[in-house]
């Protein structure tokens, strides 16, 4: 007579066997975990928008200010320029300097609206971006670097051909100030003393012109943050 005992150890495993394989196929099961990792994936979808400030890679613009209407909420190097525009004026004197359009940049963007006659709605469409413009100052300007690359500035650094600037002959070193020309806006500091040629207010380091797509001389807006 055969030992029952391997036929009861071998019934008890192909039970087993069968009851996972039947919890493995069950079509309610496999829905189940088909919804658990979805879940999942979006989870680690969401987390990894918001670590990047929104889908894609960050939700801020890097557009040229007057390039589209900005609002509360828009973030991005337009609404920098723009701060930093407000802030050189009374009307700003409450917003910030950083790429955010929050509270204090739309009040100092209605603040300007009603000193310009415009309806005080705190968005900068044509209009009152053109009036921001306006605000700026209109002075001549000339470039420098080549034959300075390497040489220390009046405010204590390294003149290199990537060095982002403007001299001013007055401005306090790191004076904080928004350029513009032909349209294109730059924000920078003041890193040198200069320039010392009648009728000029400016001179732009090389890499500060070239971003401005500026040469020679000729006159260019400006903003001076106080």
């Amino acid at each position: 007579m055969d030992d029952p005992t391997p036929r009861r150890q071998a019934g008890f495993n192909s039970r087993n066997f069968r009851e996972s394989d039947r919890f493995a196929t069950r079509p309610d099961r496999i829905a189940f975990w088909a919804v658990v990792l979805a879940l999942v994936v979006l989870v680690a979808a969401a987390a990894s928008a918001h670590a990047d400030g929104g889908i894609g890679g960050s939700r801020c613009s890097d557009t040229n200010f007057g390039s589209r209407t900005l609002s509360r909420g828009d973030c991005g190097a337009d609404v920098k320029t723009l701060n930093w525009i407000l802030r050189s004026r009374d009307f700003g004197s409450r917003n910030g300097l950083g790429d955010e359009f929050n509270r204090g940049t739309e009040g100092a963007v209605s603040g300007l609206q009603e000193a310009s006659g415009l309806r005080q709605t705190g968005v900068v469409d044509r209009s009152t971006g053109q009036a921001v413009v306006g605000t700026m100052r209109e002075d001549g300007a000339s470039w420098y670097g080549p034959g300075f690359f390497g040489t220390e500035t009046a405010c204590g650094q390294v003149l290199k051909r990537g060095t982002v600037g403007v001299a001013h002959k007055s401005l306090p070193c790191g004076a904080k100030v928004t350029i513009e020309y032909g349209g294109r806006f730059l924000t920078t500091r003041v890193i040198d003393r200069g320039p010392y040629v009648k009728g000029r207010k400016w001179d732009l380091t090389a890499a500060a012109a070239k971003s401005l797509h500026f040469t020679g001389s000729d006159d260019v807006r400006s903003a001076i943050v106080r």
